[in-house]
């Protein structure tokens, strides 16, 4: 059970490091690069965790 809940929330972080990604277009168009900058770090912060969590599913396998 606990598998498919890691599985879930990696997806989850994933996907939702995308959001992230593309507010840094938008600020990148609107050239507000220090914006940009610091959305696109927590865009690789939350796509490192969703890895570590895709990680941690593979770990649980039975």
């Amino acid at each position: 059970m606990r598998r498919y809940f890691f599985e879930i929330l990696a997806v989850a972080l994933i996907g939702g490091s995308l959001f992230f990604f593309k507010e840094t277009l938008d600020y990148l168009a609107r050239r507000d690069y220090v914006a940009a900058l610091l959305v696109m770090m927590i865009g690789v912060a939350v796509i490192s965790v969703g890895k570590e969590m895709a990680r941690l599913a593979l770990v649980q396998r039975d």
